[in-house]
């Protein structure tokens, strides 16, 4: 019997030992709790004022023109919202996503001066914009580039349109070079192709660089089309990758930079309004519009006031006659690859901002602001 109760208050001490050391925390938690606290930089008073100001006292469009992020200034807006506002610099340890870190960094950005709209400066974070182009283009190359030759490939023709970009910004650039080539064929053996490409490049006149719009990558499909449709598809691949390689070739030997571009597909059509849904629509309307300009008669005098007309075009007469005699379907051919090449100068080479905005995401944002 008394080998019994001594046995069961044995288990009974050995399971009260085994909880009260399940509750105790975990060797390592012991360890950290030892070691010093997060401290945060020193800071003056008229410092630790400031930042705390600037916190409790600013909304969130206000705290994003400083060093956070909008997900970061949500949770300190909702956490002041539920506890009020911070007293000490290191209340903001205890909001969700403020480590030591990005804390360092945003008081930092706190204790800088905030640029003013009278400086010029932007006071709000640049919009950003997807690439145009493919390659990327060099900086110092595009302050170098003076002329260009947009190409537009079909199945069955190639046009181009050459300009030459203007001297100051009140004058045009200019239309140098406008033509269109028939390839005829839809069904060519490869080698009458090259051959066909061949003559196409030497008639493409000399410029700094050539643009031509990113072909359609190849996708996998459970319908991929006819086959006539495939074969369609695949000759206008190869005469891109043809007069590609044709027009890289004209670099001198040794030179590494690029001279081919491939502007983003549609970018023209949007920046010009042709484009309706997934469809484009004529050009005609938009070049003859062009060349009604006062600039296009066959005189033009300075103006009262200089007018900035870099991203504006000098169509000469002979180019423009031209124009009007070519059958309709080449003039819209035509007019694609004059557009083509003006959207890659103004969006890439001139950089102009209203063009910019006109075909960026932010664009009705932004008009909508310059209208307020």
């Amino acid at each position: 019997m008394l080998a019994f109760n001594a046995k069961h208050r044995l288990c009974a001490l050995s399971t009260h030992f085994i909880r009260q050391l399940g509750n105790q925390p975990p060797a390592e938690s012991i360890v950290r709790d030892a070691e010093q606290p997060v401290e945060l930089p020193f800071y003056t008073d008229e410092q630790r004022r400031l930042i705390l100001n600037v916190i409790n006292e600013k909304g969130v469009e206000q705290l994003l023109r400083y060093d956070i992020t909008k997900s970061r200034a949500n949770k300190l807006h909702n956490w002041k919202a539920r506890n009020g506002p911070l007293r000490e610099l290191s209340d903001i340890l205890y909001v969700d996503g403020f480590g030591l870190k990005v804390v360092t960094k945003f008081y930092k950005s706190l204790l800088e001066p905030v640029p003013s709209a009278s400086s010029g400066a932007k006071a709000a974070k640049a919009s950003r914009i997807a690439p145009f182009i493919t390659p990327v283009l060099d900086e110092q190359q595009r302050q170098l580039i003076s002329s260009t030759v947009g190409v537009r490939i079909g199945v069955t023709s190639v046009s181009w349109a050459r300009l030459e970009l203007p001297q100051t910004k009140y004058s045009p650039c200019l239309l140098s070079h406008w033509q269109h080539h028939e390839i005829n064929d839809k069904k060519l053996h490869l080698v009458e192709l090259v051959r066909r490409c061949l003559y196409v490049s030497h008639q493409i006149p000399e410029a700094d660089c050539y643009v031509l719009e990113n072909p359609q990558m190849a996708q996998a499909s459970n319908n991929p089309g006819s086959i006539d449709q495939q074969n369609v598809n695949i000759q206008k691949a190869q005469v891109t990758s043809m007069l590609s390689y044709a027009l890289m070739a004209r670099i001198n030997a040794g030179e590494s930079k690029m001279n081919v571009f491939y502007l983003r597909r549609f970018l023209t059509a949007r920046l010009f309004n042709h484009l309706v849904g997934t469809e484009r629509v004529s050009s005609e309307e938009t070049i003859l519009g062009m060349m009604r300009t006062y600039y296009n008669m066959e005189e033009y005098g300075e103006q009262d006031e200089p007018i900035n007309l870099q991203n504006q075009v000098q169509f000469p007469s002979n180019l423009r006659s031209m124009y009007s005699k070519v059958e309709r379907y080449q003039r819209e051919l035509l007019g694609q690859a004059f557009l083509l090449n003006l959207a890659f100068v103004r969006l890439v080479l001139l950089q102009d901002q209203a063009s910019i905005a006109s075909v960026s995401r932010n664009s009705k944002k932004s008009n909508e602001q310059e209208l307020k």
